[in-house]
């Protein structure tokens, strides 16, 4: 009987034991996957405005190669209407070729013969002409309204990234009377600080967060963990980087608007956002077609033959091609002018589109040469391997055009476009192909003297061109790791919630039936933190008497199988993953740094958090965009389109400020 009962008192001990193990288990795991799914749910919102950034710069992309065809058409036109006061002009084609009245001379013959190419050129440019004054105006500010669009975009994606945390924690709350869930007001600090470091890293005061980091307390944080001071164990500097991407804290998304970087001293951003100018320019250039990149309309005859010669360990491939005829070749590259006047001193280059085209007579001789050494064992190795181009030409006729942003930014003589000494060889860059070929020497050396290259502005060049438009691209840091700040979400269950055999909700077995004592009132799990009023969990985690969670997540560049590419704002292919949260995010949840100084939010109610985070938008995203738009909207209508344009944006701040606050107060 004795040890019938013992057995039975030990039976009921076990079984409350392993009922109150099950309860913890199961609010532990109802808690960490209400906390994943919040943050990566926050991260998948991220993915999905990177990728559609991603499609939207596409789109810019495609749209600026359309205005380079209307400007190549442009010099591609005149390169044909021009020819008579090319022929007429050139001492060369001054020589009658008969001394019988009416003793035509050479370029008579050149124009005559000529005539239905000018008649062609005189018809498309009059049909082109008028179309430049227009569609790059229309389609430069296309490209604004998309810019500023990702800017709005990024606004709301923040307010939905604000919202969903509480949405998802509600789904996660169990079917059951009094049962609580709940996103901690760390949270919303958490927000605030991947918004700064996705946007504008440089406002985040990293030395405050240095100083916090060095006075945090060792019994957890990275002194206890490394108390030997092993190099096993990263220091402050390697947790910061982990926290904010890297030890020079970089931007996540870098806004390329000039009127943004002319309000922030970053050179790191400053650096991105004009490394980004030309990594656009770049993009634009090896996304060009044969028509704009390397225009060849050649009426020539020749030949050529390949002729190996082997000496040895060494062997050589000779090749050579020869032509006789008549050359057109052309290009036109999306360039800057470095000397420009109207940039100088401004922090962004200023490009435009320039649009060269040659004629000529003569001769082109290309030979190839390659070298290899071959070595027993080793194989062959190159040694060179390149063409060298030769010719000689007379003109027949030239154009070039300039799109450009304002007066002073446009070329003014041929060595500014390039010399035909870049066509010696074939593998050095020719921004306009062949039309720098030294069969087009002395083409370019005429075109000198006629003041083709952009002298002549009212004829050659277009201002009031949009220029680049205001668009975001990837951080520095960000394009080598193709991994996004940290994502993070504090989520909480009262231990009153918690409904173990000591909860009053639950078996109700507690020790006493004073109502005073904090057992009857909140359960064994309260006796850490009854009475602690200067613990800064409370402000954090809404009071200490909780079970906590942190989860985090990233966005990363994920590229389809097979495709090898760098991480870039061009292809969407960016998507969300759950990840380890940094050694610092921990440090904050356990109150060992405190955030709210480092950001100056003292005051974590809603209105208050969305107030700051909507003016951090408002003053570094979306204004400096609708500046940029409206001072570049064409002339006509920026009247109208301006109160439309501040309404809108005014209204838009006004209801995601409002969403925001009423995601946070719940």
């Amino acid at each position: 009987m004795v040890f019938g009962l013992l057995f039975m008192g030990i039976t009921v001990i076990a079984l409350i034991l392993l009922f109150n193990q099950g309860i913890l288990t199961r609010d532990r795991v109802q808690l960490e996957n209400a906390a994943d799914a919040a943050a990566y749910s926050q991260a998948k919102l991220f993915a999905r405005h990177q990728n559609l950034i991603a499609y939207t710069n596409r789109a810019i992309v495609a749209n600026e190669l359309s205005i380079g065809q209307v400007v190549a058409l442009m010099s591609w036109a005149k390169r044909y209407a021009n020819i008579p006061r090319w022929v007429n002009s050139f001492p060369a084609y001054q020589i009658p070729i008969a001394l019988i009245p009416p003793k035509p001379m050479i370029s008579d013959v050149l124009a005559t013969v000529t005539l239905p190419y000018q008649i062609l050129g005189m018809g498309v440019r009059a049909a082109a002409a008028p179309m430049l004054n227009v569609y790059p105006n229309v389609v430069s500010s296309f490209n604004l309204i998309m810019g500023f669009f990702q800017k709005a975009f990024a606004v709301a994606t923040l307010e939905a990234q604000a919202r969903i945390p509480g949405q998802i924690v509600a789904q996660h709350r169990l079917d059951k009377p009094g049962d609580e869930l709940d996103v901690a007001p760390l949270s919303s600090l958490l927000l605030v600080q991947n918004f700064i470091l996705s946007y504008f890293a440089d406002y985040l005061p990293v030395d405050a967060l240095l100083d916090q980091l060095r006075g945090a307390d060792p019994g957890t944080g990275a002194a206890a963990a490394n108390p030997g001071g092993t190099a096993n164990e990263p220091d402050e500097e390697d947790l910061l980087a982990d926290f904010v991407g890297s030890y020079t804290p970089g931007s996540m998304l870098v806004n390329t608007s000039p009127e943004m970087h002319s309000k922030t001293a970053s050179a790191t951003d400053g650096l991105t956002s004009r490394n980004a100018s030309r990594m656009f320019a770049a993009t634009i250039n090896e996304q060009r077609n044969a028509w704009l990149s390397d225009r060849n309309f050649d009426a020539a005859v020749g030949f050529g033959a390949e002729l190996p010669i082997h000496l040895g360990f060494i062997n050589i491939k000779l090749g050579f091609n020869f032509q006789v005829g008549v050359f057109n070749n052309g290009g036109t590259a999306y360039v800057y002018n470095p000397l420009s006047i109207s940039g100088a001193g401004k922090s962004m280059p200023v490009y435009g589109w320039a649009s060269l085209d040659f004629s000529s007579m003569g001769f082109k001789l290309d030979v190839d040469l390659m070298i290899e050494l071959c070595l027993p064992l080793v194989g062959c190795v190159t040694i060179f391997d390149d063409g060298i181009n030769f010719g000689f030409g007379l003109p027949l006729g030239g154009g070039t055009h300039q799109l450009v942003t304002n007066p002073g930014d446009e070329f003014l003589f041929g060595p500014q476009w390039g010399t035909p000494a870049q066509g010696l060889l074939k593998s050095k860059p020719r921004p306009y192909a062949d039309a720098m070929h030294p069969v087009h020497a002395t083409t370019w050396a005429w075109g000198n003297v006629l003041s083709v290259f952009g002298l002549n502005r009212g004829e050659d060049v277009n201002n009031g061109y949009s220029g680049s438009p205001s668009f975001f691209v990837l951080g520095g840091d960000h394009a080598e790791t193709g991994r996004s700040k940290e994502f993070s979400v504090a989520v909480s269950k009262p231990l009153s919630a918690i409904r173990t055999s000591d909860n009053p909700d639950g078996l109700n077995l507690r020790p006493t039936g004073d109502t005073g004592n904090v057992l009857n009132r909140q359960g064994r799990f309260a006796l850490q933190t009854e009475g602690v009023d200067d613990n800064p969990l409370v402000a954090l985690w809404r009071d200490g008497e909780r079970m906590m969670t942190v989860s985090s997540a990233e966005t990363y560049f994920a590229p389809p199988p097979g495709r090898s590419e760098s991480p870039n704002q061009y292809s969407p292919f960016w998507d969300a993953r759950l990840r380890e949260p940094s050694r610092m995010v921990q440090m904050i949840a356990s109150g060992q740094i405190d955030l709210r100084e480092v950001l100056g939010l003292n005051n974590l109610s809603p209105s208050s958090v969305a107030g700051h985070l909507l003016g951090l938008a408002s003053d570094f995203v979306i204004k400096p965009g609708r500046d940029r738009l409206l001072d570049k909207l064409p002339t006509v209508i920026r009247p109208v389109a301006k109160p439309v344009i501040e309404e809108v944006t005014d209204t838009v701040l006004d209801k995601v400020t409002d969403g925001i606050i009423e995601a946070m107060d719940r």
